[in-house]
């Protein structure tokens, strides 16, 4: 009894290391949507540990992305800075912990309305922007 409950054992930690691995090697997109009233540009600077994705701009109503696989122990993320008139405003638009696809509203393609109240992310449920946060400062 006891070889079958640590074969059990064994089986469930192999599939859950090969279910993280498989997460991990998934490409993963972000798109931002310039979602700010009275024809702003917004300006927008990314970047993770490892990654700087420089200085970009989009239009009024324009978006933007960029794609990346993540860590495959749960560690990616990705700080932008978001811009516009004299205001800056920072947020974590990618935290794999927060956004992994397994997780309640996590996403393989996250994308993302940026409005001057705050960053609102696609809800895959309902279709609408109404997953919403605070700016990070």
């Amino acid at each position: 009894m006891d070889s079958l409950i640590q074969l059990i054992v064994i089986f469930m930690v192999t599939m859950f290391i090969s279910a993280s691995i498989s997460q991990a090697q998934r490409t993963t997109t972000v798109v931002i949507h310039n979602d700010l009233e009275g024809g702003l540009s917004l300006g927008y600077h990314c970047k993770s540990g490892d990654d700087d994705l420089g200085y970009k701009s989009l239009a009024p109503g324009g978006s933007g992305s960029f794609s990346f696989k993540p860590d495959i122990f749960g560690r990616t993320l990705f700080l932008c800075s978001f811009s516009w008139n004299y205001e800056l405003h920072f947020f974590d638009i990618y935290n794999q912990k927060r956004d992994r696809e397994f997780e309640k509203f996590g996403c393989t393609q996250c994308e993302w309305r940026i409005s001057k109240k705050g960053p609102c992310k696609l809800n895959k449920y309902n279709k609408m922007f109404d997953i919403c946060y605070p700016w990070n400062f």
